[in-house]
């Protein structure tokens, strides 16, 4: 597939830094080019050991996981490799959850994110980083989408016996956040398995990233 644009033909776009990546993070820009608007994450600024291993482990790793769940609304859409150390893909509008106050997050958000993650499942794929608000989008419809796939995992890599499991950590992060703005549509079986699943917080490393780097990004 062809490049919509290359490292090379940025100079030529019109483009704003959405975030500044620490050590161990990707600078992310807003690039609009030929009438649509893209998200760069980019390890380039980073220093050459992290760009070189880190950088491009976790650029691979968000590619192949935006590229297994194609064609899902609510992820983000045409992501491809502007080299190894940059993912592009296109920008959804929107509001990050942790910035929408409860009142203004409609019926239907949680139980379509529900139903978003249910089909990312189908895919064979787990986020592992719901619970962070950050990650979560409600767009200028209102609608969800989940953003930052870097920690996700392709369930053939993980044993049989944790595929379940993996599972219920991603509902359990839908679940909290819908306990957390609207307890009182969460319903008794969800608040269950919220419970049941939060019995089990030594599996909790699981999730975010191992090299404890997060930071506060709308990407």
């Amino acid at each position: 597939m062809k490049r919509p644009f290359t490292r090379e033909t940025l100079v030529d776009c019109g483009y704003d830094v959405l975030e500044r990546g620490r050590w161990g993070n990707a600078d992310i820009y807003i690039v609009r080019h030929s009438g649509a608007t893209w998200v760069i994450k980019d390890y380039m600024p980073c220093h050459p050991i992290i760009r070189k291993t880190w950088g491009r482990l976790m650029v691979a790793r968000e590619y192949r996981a935006l590229f297994t769940l194609r064609g899902i609304p609510g992820v983000p859409s045409a992501p491809f490799l502007l080299d190894h150390y940059a993912l592009c893909y296109h920008f959804i509008p929107g509001s990050v959850l942790r910035e929408v106050p409860a009142e203004r997050i409609g019926s239907h958000f949680f139980p379509r994110l529900e139903q978003l993650v249910i089909a990312i499942h189908r895919k064979n794929l787990v986020h592992l980083d719901i619970r962070n608000q950050r990650n979560i989008l409600m767009g200028e419809d209102g609608s969800p989408a989940i953003l930052d796939f870097q920690s996700s995992m392709h369930l053939k890599k993980a044993p049989g016996f944790l595929h379940n499991l993996l599972k219920e950590i991603d509902l359990s992060g839908v679940y909290k956040l819908w306990d957390k703005n609207s307890p009182q549509t969460l319903g008794r079986t969800r608040k269950s398995r919220l419970e049941a699943i939060n019995r089990k917080r030594f599996l909790w490393f699981l999730r975010g990233y191992p090299l404890g780097t997060r930071k506060n990004r709308r990407a």
